[in-house]
Order: structure tokens, then sequence, then C-alpha cells
């Protein structure tokens, strides 16, 4: 066997090499599941706040609970098997996206734990804070693939986000915000890039 001198130039190609090939990989599925979940918020933000507005109940805030189940089937039922070899760039996004997941379902938890405590339950705060999740996890994806696309347009969510957090009391409105947040960081950076790549 041969030794071989590995250069600062063969470095970077192995870099740059893996890097392609993670950003090829997101092509093929990433995108799918930005795009999925995205256009599923979108629609889910403008039925529900269709039907707040026109029933007048806010008690169908409660619809927004079919997006865990979609999560979950989306999950466990669909799961789909594991490829028998990922760069370590797509090992890093696939646990940056299960971290993204279980800040979900942990705030959840903490609501309910929490709700002894000061008397209530206050579901309206997963919405922004949701939209902060999900905008780091894009980011991060962003960051990871090297696509400003999905790195900065999670900041307007951010935005948006913030608004709601100070603004503190839920409203209508904050369904279309939700929706047009998911817009804006995920399905429009997805399409790009699929139209780039």
């Amino acid at each position: 066997m041969q030794n071989e001198t590995f250069n600062e130039q063969d470095s970077l190609r192995v870099i740059t090499e893996m890097i392609h090939k993670t950003k090829n990989n997101v092509i093929k599925k990433d995108f799918n599941e930005f795009l999925f979940y995205g256009y599923a918020v979108l629609v889910a933000a403008v039925a529900i706040y269709a039907t707040v507005y026109f029933t007048g109940d806010p008690r169908f805030m409660f619809l927004w609970t079919a997006m865990c189940l979609l999560y979950l089937i989306k999950t466990f039922a669909l799961r789909k098997p594991k490829p028998e070899a990922v760069t370590y760039l797509e090992d890093m996004m696939n646990k940056v996206w299960k971290i993204i997941g279980s800040m979900f379902g942990l705030t959840l938890l903490a609501m309910f734990g929490c709700s002894p405590l000061v008397g209530r339950i206050d579901f309206s705060l997963m919405m922004p804070l949701s939209i902060i999740y999900a905008g780091i996890g894009t980011s991060i994806t962003g960051l990871i693939i090297k696509e400003n696309s999905l790195t900065y347009t999670p900041l307007i969510g951010l935005v948006l986000a913030t608004y709601m957090l100070l603004d503190g009391t839920y409203d209508n409105s904050w369904n279309l915000l939700f929706g047009v947040a998911f817009l804006i960081f995920m399905v429009i950076p997805a399409h790009i890039c699929r139209r780039k790549y």
C-alpha cells in the first residue's frame, strides 16, 4: 500500500465534494421535506384562519394539533429505510432536525408541566416558538449546504415571531403570520434551490 501525501488542495477538494454530495442529496429529498411542511403549514394556517374568522370560535385553533399527527405519521409510519452511507454533513443535518423536532415536543411537555404553576396553558406561544425553532433548523441547513436563501430568510420569520411574542395576545391574524413565515423561509427557498440545482 502506497503512502500518499494529502495536501491542502486535496483536503479542500474532499470538503467541496462532501458539500456538493450533501447538497445533491438535500435537493433530492430534503427540499421535498421543506415543501411538504411549508405548504402543509401554509394550507393549515389559511384554513384555520378562515374557520376561526367565519365561526368566531377560537377553539378551532386546536386544529393545529393535526400538524403533530402529520409529523408523527410521516416520521414513523412512512419512514424510509436508512441509506447505507451518508456523509458527515448529511448526518449532522439529520441530527440538527432531530434536535429541532425534540424542541417542539419538549416545549409542549413543558407547557403541560408548567401549567399548574402558572395556572393556565397558553398554546398560542407555540406559534412564535415554532417559527423560531423551524427557522433555526432552516438556517443551519442553509449554512451546511452553503445556500443563502435558506440561511437568511428565517430572519424574516424571527421578526414575525418577535412581534407575536411582544404583542403577547393571540389574535386570529397570528395564523396568517405563521403561514407567511413558513412560506418565506421554507417554501420560497426550496423552490429557489430546486431551480438552481
